[in-house]
């Protein structure tokens, strides 16, 4: 397994190294984490950076190219998303931009023009569903996304709440765009299945309390919640709800998925509810599940997130993606990049469900169909990746279940009438 080598560099937004090089040959492939460490998000850093060194460590047992992919975490949080990227594609030279999120939009137009001239970097994404859809999935802006778009999800929760027999609705999301969009997907999503849309309420991010937005919600008596948020503030909103005496039906999103939620919120609280369920990613039963399932909780990483983790899945698979699609380009140019990622993640092609079955394969002389834990990796020409969905609910502060699949072609059925997807 991986050894991690994490040298810290000379900079202001705190880089970290990390790769594994014992059995690989040849100059190392650079892959630039765009990874929160400080600010609101700064306990998912930690678990970003594990779940994406615990994927490398298969690839370099077996490097692409004979290359090993050496990772370069880099908190965002400090100078900004886009002046981070900026540094590790100029300064740092990274043939891979790993996981640009919520700002991809302000550096958008300086990558593709950086793209064109330089051939680098290749830009695969857990985060990038929360940009528009259009964007992404060419030679010329090689963007593809590791989980459908936020307005899928968004979709999800809405579809959810109407099994649970909601007939009225109050959509509550932080103020950032990804949460935003989500929040008007999920409000245009629940008018077309006939449930009244009350209110949306907006909440500004590391708030100490909401309680004047709860009373709000409170008053108009809704069938239930919908939250887009991180799982701290959802946990400060459902306590304040049962100190305020208000028990509802609470929707929330991946990030709840966080034990934030539980601890912050307490047990105590959470049980006063009715019910409290978290709409997100779910695991594709097979083999590229068991051998995940299995690894990740024997490895070092375990204890940073559950297996069935919509982020660390989803980072496992579009690390092997990745690094499958430049072995098929036999090059590390973005722009062939781009051309071979739908080679081998979709059919035709021999299935495959782990890394070392794929470069095996193609090494081979065999087309591929990489099924990933996270199910059937099928991309539309805009690099928009399809996924599977469930319903969680939390046991204790350290444990979750899931509680009900969700239908994913009625998800995809409905996202597509939504105005707010343009095509």
């Amino acid at each position: 397994m991986m050894i991690n080598l994490k040298v810290a560099l000379a900079s202001t937004t705190a880089f970290v190294a990390a790769g594994t090089f014992a059995l690989a040959e040849g100059e190392p492939i650079t892959l630039g984490h765009l990874s929160p460490h400080t600010g609101a998000y700064s306990h998912f850093g930690p678990h970003f950076d594990g779940a994406t060194d615990f994927a490398l460590g298969f690839v370099n047992e077996n490097p692409p190219l004979g290359r090993p992919i050496k990772a370069i975490h880099a908190d965002f949080a400090a100078l900004g998303e886009g002046q981070t990227a900026r540094r590790l594609v100029e300064s740092e030279g990274v043939d891979i931009l790993y996981n640009a999120a919520h700002a991809y939009e302000s550096y958008r137009d300086w990558i593709i023009d950086y793209i064109a001239e330089n051939g680098r970097p290749m830009m695969p994404s857990v985060h990038a569903g929360s940009q528009k859809q259009e964007y992404g999935g060419t030679p010329a802006e090689p963007l593809f996304r590791g989980s459908p778009m936020d307005t899928a999800q968004a979709t999800a929760v809405a579809l959810y709440a109407q099994s649970l027999g909601a007939e009225s609705v109050v959509i509550v999301a932080s103020e950032d765009a990804g949460m935003q969009m989500s929040q008007d997907a999920a409000a245009e999503a629940a008018a077309l299945l006939g449930m009244e849309v009350m209110a949306t309420i907006d909440i500004q991010t590391e708030q100490t309390s909401y309680r004047s937005e709860i009373a709000r919600a409170n008053g108009m008596q809704p069938d239930a919640m919908i939250v887009f948020s991180q799982a701290e503030e959802g946990g400060i909103m459902i306590k304040n709800a049962a100190e305020m005496g208000m028990s509802a039906t609470w929707l929330g999103e991946p990030n709840w998925l966080a034990d934030e939620l539980p601890r912050t919120a307490t047990m105590g609280a959470m049980n006063t509810q009715d019910g409290i369920y978290i709409v997100g990613y779910s695991h594709m039963e097979g083999p590229a599940w068991d051998f995940f399932k299995s690894n990740w909780e024997a490895s070092e990483y375990a204890d940073l997130s559950p297996a069935g983790d919509s982020y660390t899945m989803q980072m496992y698979d579009i690390v092997n993606m990745t690094a499958l699609a430049i072995e098929a380009a036999g090059t590390t140019d973005a722009r062939e990049w781009a051309q071979h990622v739908r080679e081998v993640a979709m059919a035709p092609g021999t299935k495959v469900y782990t890394y070392q079955e794929g470069i095996e394969a193609l090494r081979n002389g065999q087309d591929i169909d990489y099924e990933g834990v996270t199910g059937s990796y099928d991309y539309n020409d805009t690099g928009v990746v399809s996924g599977q969905f469930a319903a969680f609910s939390w046991l204790s502060t350290t444990e979750w279940e899931k509680v009900d699949d969700i239908n994913g072609s009625e998800v995809l059925d409905l996202n597509s009438r939504l105005t707010i997807n343009p095509s």
